[in-house]
């Protein structure tokens, strides 16, 4: 039994040692690789969360937002007139380019020629917002870059085609308080209202964004300090004008030079469990040639402050109440009066008799003198939810625009002007809102010193200027927007 145990124990050892052998020669085989999943992320940026995904292989935070909205608007339309400052009178408006008559209309104000004779009265839009951020930790706090882009259609009155810079409505980047890029401007308190219809207030927040490069230096406890170089200019798609700029022109009496110093804002503010306030200031270089053909030259520092105060109403969930006013010389854009409505300087719709909006207006070679702008307003507006499905929002500003430094006979006129509006939502479901807008404004532009009674119009063959003054313009508009939030 012995020998036959130790022959077998051997056999077994055997064949063991060939197997392991044999094994050691054949290539290995490693088990699957473990799937690499999307990775959810949060990182807080001015007090909120940026929550999205890891872009794999990176620290960066992704998140991806957007809406898209559907609208009709319409509004009502009546008698437009223009005022030539050259010739002095005042013309009916025939359609969007010519005057009744032969009159070239060099210094009418801008937007006083778009007549109800061709212009639509209901028109319809399409936006789709598309909106990337992209976060990650620093030892100086969050670095962030921030891009909107915004495709638009549409047609007849009041639409958006072209939209916000006919595409790209911001993109910057901010770190350790620095902000740079096409960015919301630190003038102005709330920027736009409630709805597309803007109030007073000069909306380079909400709309038409600046490129900038700014300093934000944080005390503590909700309060902040802010300088920043921002461009004045319009910006443009394929060197045309879509949206506007902090340059107002001149009214047709002079030329606008380039560009020396961008325009430079300073503000304070505070955000606080009470609500948020805002002091601010901007110093607004103009420069300009005379158009008559004479070489007067203007170089010349506008400036404008801005103030706002918004409370939060505890006993209320949601609602809020605020203030916000303006004041500006020589640089009537901060005004917030030229970016009312929707950029019409009063005339609603083509209706009535524009402002006479410019930052500055030449005299003439007699004189060799520059008038001047003076600008205000001051608005009010409130929200307050109803329910989780309903909210009312209301609105309105008064605002004046002064002229003065002209003589006797001057084309130039003083404005005064108020609007009232607001908007109600209705949101059945999550990231679902029907909203209906409507606004009013009127306007009231006093009598020119150097206006002409039933002159007639030059080159016109005898047609004969208003009579008499038509210094009234007022309108309203409406649009029922249907947006989807992502």
């Amino acid at each position: 039994m012995t020998l036959i145990k130790s022959l077998l124990l051997g056999s077994a050892a055997g064949v063991v040692a060939v197997a392991s052998a044999q094994a050691a020669d054949l290539p290995t085989r490693k088990g699957p690789v473990a799937a690499e999943y999307v990775r959810i992320c949060s990182i807080t940026v001015a007090g909120a969360p940026v929550v999205g995904f890891v872009l794999p292989g990176s620290d960066t935070c992704i998140k991806i937002s957007g809406y898209i909205t559907a609208q009709i608007e319409g509004g009502n339309l009546s008698q437009g007139y223009g005022y030539d400052t050259f010739t002095r009178t005042q013309y009916k408006v025939d359609n969007v380019y010519n005057h009744v008559g032969n009159s070239k209309g060099t210094g009418a104000p801008p937007y006083s020629n778009t007549g109800n004779a061709t212009r639509d009265s209901i028109g319809y839009s399409t936006r789709y917002n598309l909106t990337l951020d992209t976060v990650s930790n620093t030892a100086y706090g969050p670095l962030v870059g921030h891009g909107e882009y915004q495709f638009n259609a549409g047609g007849g009155y009041d639409n958006l085609q072209g939209g916000s810079d006919g595409g790209l409505n911001e993109a910057y980047l901010t770190w350790a308080g620095l902000t740079a890029g096409k960015a919301p401007s630190f003038f102005s308190f709330t920027g736009g209202g409630y709805g597309y219809a803007n109030f007073f207030s000069p909306d380079r927040k909400g709309y038409a964004q600046p490129e900038l490069i700014a300093y934000t230096a944080s005390f503590g406890g909700g309060f902040a300090a802010t300088v920043s170089v921002e461009n004045p200019y319009a910006p443009q798609v394929a060197g045309i004008n879509v949206d506007p700029g902090t340059y107002q022109g001149y009214l047709g009496s002079a030329t606008e030079n380039g560009m020396r110093v961008p325009d430079l804002v300073a503000a304070l503010s505070v955000h606080q469990a009470w609500g948020m306030a805002q002091v601010s200031g901007v110093a607004h270089n103009i420069r300009a040639t005379s158009a008559l053909g004479d070489g007067a030259q203007l170089d010349k520092w506008g400036y404008a402050i801005d103030a706002g105060v918004q409370f939060n109403i505890p006993a209320i969930a949601g609602a809020t109440v605020g203030v916000t006013g303006a004041w500006s010389r020589n640089a009537i854009w901060y005004s917030g009066i030229p970016d009312a409505m929707w950029g019409e300087n009063g005339a609603v719709g083509g209706n009535g008799q524009a402002m006479a909006i410019g930052d500055a207006f030449y005299n003439g070679p007699r004189s060799g003198t520059w008038a001047t702008p003076e600008a205000w307003s001051i608005s009010g507006y409130g929200q307050i939810v109803v329910n989780p499905q309903i909210t009312l929002q209301l609105e309105g500003s008064y605002g004046e625009v002064n002229w003065s430094g002209q003589g006797p006979a001057s084309p130039l006129f003083d404005s005064k002007s108020f609007l009232i509006g607001g908007v109600g939502h209705w949101d059945p479901v999550k990231n679902l809102d029907f909203a209906l807008e409507l606004f009013y404004q009127d306007t009231t532009n006093s009598q020119p010193g150097g206006f002409r009674r039933s002159a007639v119009i030059p080159g016109s063959g005898g047609q004969l200027s208003n009579a008499n003054w038509q210094g009234r313009a007022d309108g309203f508009e409406t649009r029922l927007m249907i947006t989807r939030s992502f």
